[in-house]
């Protein structure tokens, strides 16, 4: 599996604050730390830049995310990425599509386009593997001067009021930061928020979906279909997407009460995709993963404490009514 992409492998340095003559709790605060290296935690990274802000991320893995995950990029979003660097790779190595069709059963019953105005620079959306977007970010990181430390896991944050101190495990042993501003961006099922007594608020539909990246060629265009009830997988829904390197993305609609870990076994995948390919397909299993469709929001996303004339104050609560929708593994 991954025949397509050769994962990079960040190595580990030790930070100076783990030496002898450094006190990480007594050391002048970082202006901004970032926990996650991935997609929003660089983002937040490269835009502090931009303003010129020192931003270190803080990242428990050792390599970018491991399958395509997030793949859409909407134009919105591709102009974010042109203002942090990244726009031109993510353009040029993603597939560009503008066309969307709906087919009930074997017939087209809906299709939209999303032609860009004369004046656009990008496309309508484009398709990329999100560990693709990740590894160009990081490289941008690196020309930006963002100082992203691996294999560097937060285990406990204690917020104060002038910032929050930060304990912090690595394979060589455990230090404490200091920072005036902390981004969490450690991911859906984020551990710092649970160190923090925070949750998410919203709905959880009851029905669980397969994803299967596939390399293969094939004569679908490079459009984003969509059928209900096809004859390959009836009374359930699938997706289609192109993504690079020929690898597309199938979504199969499980239902609920689907076993997540069984439904992944190849003995169960590969019949799926066989019956909506046909049986002289030749094709090879890229990832695959099972995720559940949640729509949830946090109703406190920023919490800062205030003192001013030097008095302390309760901690400051900026609600918003923002709604994230996404995919969470099963």
């Amino acid at each position: 599996m991954h025949s397509t992409f050769e994962y990079p492998t960040y190595a580990f340095k030790r930070p100076p604050e783990m030496d002898a003559d450094h006190n990480g709790a007594a050391a002048k605060p970082y202006p901004l730390i970032i926990v996650g290296a991935g997609p929003v935690g660089m983002a937040a990274a490269l835009d502090a830049r931009r303003h010129g802000l020192p931003a270190l991320i803080l990242d428990d893995d050792h390599t970018v995310s491991v399958g395509s995950r997030g793949l859409c990029y909407a134009k919105r979003t591709l102009d974010i990425l042109d203002r942090l660097g990244v726009g031109d790779a993510v353009v040029h190595k993603g597939v560009t599509w503008n066309v969307g069709r709906t087919f009930f059963g074997e017939r087209e019953v809906f299709n939209f386009k999303l032609l860009a105005e004369p004046d656009h620079r990008r496309p309508g959306m484009v398709n990329l593997q999100q560990y693709y977007l990740e590894h160009f970010q990081v490289q941008a990181c690196e020309r930006a001067g963002v100082d992203i430390r691996w294999q560097h896991r937060v285990v406990a944050v204690r917020p104060d009021d002038a910032g929050a101190t930060l304990d912090i495990e690595t394979p060589e042993g455990a230090y404490t930061l200091r920072t005036d501003w902390l981004v969490v961006c450690d991911g859906a099922r984020s551990p710092i928020r649970r160190l923090l007594g925070l949750d998410m608020q919203g709905q959880v539909f009851q029905d669980r979906f397969l994803i299967a990246d596939v390399v293969m060629k094939a004569s679908f265009p490079a459009e984003r279909w969509f059928w209900f009830d096809p004859p390959f997988h009836r009374h359930q829904s699938v997706l289609l997407h192109r993504e690079a390197d020929d690898v597309w993305r199938i979504d199969f609609q499980l239902g609920w009460d689907a076993d997540p870990e069984e439904e992944k076994k190849p003995e169960k995948v590969i019949p799926r995709i066989q019956a909506m390919l046909g049986p002289d397909v030749p094709f090879e299993l890229e990832w695959v993963s099972v995720y559940t469709f949640q729509c949830r929001r946090m109703p406190v996303t920023r919490r800062i404490r205030c003192h001013p004339s030097g008095l302390e104050a309760p901690i400051q609560e900026f609600r918003t009514p923002t709604t994230s929708c996404g995919s969470w593994p099963s």
